[in-house]
């Protein structure tokens, strides 16, 4: 007997809600059908208890939509403005059938916002980076060579749409960059006066924290969205570290040494960006993958900082920087969520 209580005490709550949603399912219909008779006045009153709770979302919209309707037609603007209001707050992706949809509920739904005032994203992904010798100095003329590595990045994003086809997107990323460095030279052993062969190789790790700033512009509407972007970025050089090993020919060789470059770097630094993108949506927002191309603008080093450190690694091997900018490609895959508020429009 008790088993049997308990589960009638469990089984009510859920019987009552079942009978609420199937009570204002019915509601639903009679609105619909009483709306079609024309006895709008009728409808604000049959439609308020279940707009409180009981509809789901879609049925939600439809009795907003029923109630707007009926606004217009007995012509009670202030109403009407409500009423769609609260449709969009219900439905961010409702969208009107010109087609179908009478006139001036049209042209009611083209007098509020209704697309997001901004997303809110984040992204990772990998980048290639290498630097853009500007000059060389005598110690390293002709036998330096620069190779890219592979890094790794992420960031957050805030995009804002400023019209159907630009958008405006800033974002803080923090990104991991490495290169590779080698130089060869040959020198004279003063003994025997035979040619030697010295070699000095490096890697170079730095990590940064960036300050993006793009427009997009999506030039082809479809499914993808593809875009193009153009911007620039301000760069802070968190740290820079260099792992450097001195290898010669008939001779010691110098194991691995480690040295931080922070002193003979520019900290603030700037970029110029390219991008190609595409979105697809999901759910409240749009999944992306983009490529984009940075261009160094600033040098990271000059003179003075390359022969500070020369003189500094001397001892050990003698690591002789170029002076450079630092270019890098990277791709990345992430996700922006769409944040509406929808309003009335000024005239």
């Amino acid at each position: 007997m008790k088993r049997v209580l308990y589960a009638l005490l469990f089984a009510f709550p859920a019987f009552t809600t079942y009978a609420q949603l199937t009570s204002c399912t019915q509601t639903l219909r009679l609105a619909r059908s009483t709306y079609e008779q024309g006895r709008l006045h009728e409808i604000p009153a049959l439609l308020s208890r279940c707009l409180e709770g009981g509809f789901s979302q879609q049925e939600q919209v439809e009795a907003y939509k029923l109630l707007c309707l009926s606004y217009i037609y007995l012509e009670e603007p202030q109403k009407a403005d409500e009423a769609m209001l609260n449709l969009l707050r219900t439905d961010h992706y409702f969208e009107i059938s010109p087609s179908t949809d009478p006139a001036e509920f049209v042209a009611l739904y083209r007098t509020f916002r209704t697309t997001p005032i901004y997303r809110l994203g984040a992204k990772l992904g990998a980048n290639a980076s290498q630097p853009n010798v500007v000059s060389y100095v005598p110690a390293n003329e002709g036998a330096s060579k620069y190779s890219a590595g592979i890094g790794f990045q992420g960031g957050v994003m805030v995009e804002v749409p400023l019209t159907k086809k630009f958008t405006l997107d800033t974002e803080l990323n923090f990104i991991l960059r490495n290169f590779k460095y080698e130089n060869k030279s040959t020198y004279t052993e003063i003994a025997t006066g035979d040619p030697r062969n010295f070699a000095i190789t490096g890697k170079e790790n730095q990590a940064w924290a960036t300050l993006p700033v793009m427009v997009q512009y999506r030039f082809l509407e479809s499914k993808f969205n593809p875009y193009i972007g153009l911007g620039a970025s301000a760069e802070y050089m968190l740290s820079s570290t260099n792992k450097y090993a001195r290898t010669k020919e008939q001779a010691s060789s110098l194991d691995e040494q480690s040295i931080s470059l922070d002193p003979y770097r520019n900290k603030l630094n700037a970029s110029a960006l390219v991008s190609l993108g595409a979105k697809l949506k999901v759910t409240g927002g749009f999944a992306f993958m983009e490529v984009r191309a940075s261009y160094g603008l600033t040098n990271l080093n000059d003179t003075e900082d390359i022969y500070t450190l020369y003189a500094k690694t001397l001892p050990t091997g003698g690591y002789v920087d170029g002076i450079f900018k630092m270019n890098s490609l990277s791709v990345t895959l992430g996700y922006v969520y769409n944040r509406f508020h929808p309003k009335k429009l000024n005239k």
